[in-house]
C-alpha cells in the first residue's frame, strides 16, 4: 500500500521544512493542494509555482498538483489530482501523457473512469478533508461492495478521508492500492513523527 500525503491547505511556518523531512525519509508522493487567495477553495497556478520555488527542484517529481494535467505539465511536477469528470469524454491527447489522479465525488464516478487515469481518490471514507469535499462519507463498505462487484479495470484506488493511525486497520482490509492523509499528518505537534509512525504502518513508500 502507497502512503500519499496531502499538504496543509494553510501555509505556515515550519512547512517546508517538515516536507523536505518527510521528504527525506522516504515520502514519495506529496498532494499540493492549497487554499487560494481570497476565499477562493484552491491556489491558482502562479500560487503554486511560488510555493514550489521553496523546494529542491529535485522534489518535484515527487508532487502531484490539485488542478488539470495542463497545470501539471507547466509546473513540471509528477502529476495532477484532477476532478474526476474533467477526465471523462473528449480531452485533449497532451492529458493523456500527464499522470492523472482521479478525484472521484461518488462510487460511480471511479467506475466510468476512462482507462488512461493513473489512479483515483475515493472517498470520503470516515469523514471529509475539507469544507470544499463532499460532505457524505462512503464508508468502508461501500469500497468493499464496489470491490465485490467486480467491475474490470479499475485504476489503483486511494482511499481518503478523516484516515489515521486509529483506523488504518480498517482501510488496510479493503481492495485499496493506497491511502492519502491530511489531518492524520498535520493535526499532530509534530508532522515528521506522524508522518514515520503513519509511513510504518501503511508498510509502503
Amino acid at each position: 500500500m502507497r502512503l500519499w500525503v496531502c499538504t496543509s491547505p494553510d501555509d505556515f511556518s515550519a512547512e517546508f521544512d517538515d516536507i523536505e523531512q518527510m521528504f527525506s525519509r522516504g515520502l514519495s508522493r506529496l498532494i499540493l493542494s492549497k487554499r487560494g487567495r481570497g476565499g477562493s477553495p484552491y491556489a491558482t497556478e502562479s500560487d503554486y509555482e511560488r510555493w514550489l520555488m521553496a523546494l529542491p527542484m529535485e522534489c518535484r517529481d515527487r508532487v502531484w498538483v490539485r488542478g488539470t494535467p495542463d497545470v501539471a505539465e507547466q509546473l513540471d511536477v509528477r502529476g495532477c489530482i484532477a476532478e474526476a469528470s474533467s477526465l471523462m469524454g473528449d480531452v485533449p491527447e497532451s492529458w493523456k501523457r500527464i499522470n492523472c489522479v482521479a478525484f472521484c465525488r461518488n462510487l460511480e464516478q471511479l467506475s466510468q473512469l476512462p482507462g488512461w487515469v493513473a489512479g483515483a481518490l475515493v472517498g470520503p471514507v470516515f469523514q471529509p478533508q475539507s469544507v470544499y469535499e463532499p460532505v457524505k462519507t462512503c464508508g468502508t463498505a461501500a469500497i468493499e461492495k464496489l470491490a465485490a462487484s467486480g467491475t474490470a479495470n479499475l485504476p489503483p484506488v486511494i482511499a481518503f478521508g478523516g484516515i489515521d493511525h486509529e483506523n488504518l486497520d480498517e482501510i488496510k482490509k479493503l481492495p485499496v492500492q493506497g491511502v492519502s492523509v491530511l489531518g492524520g499528518i498535520w493535526n499532530y505537534a509534530d508532522p515528521v513523527n506522524a508522518f514515520i509512525k503513519m509511513q510504518r504502518a501503511v508498510g509502503g513508500f
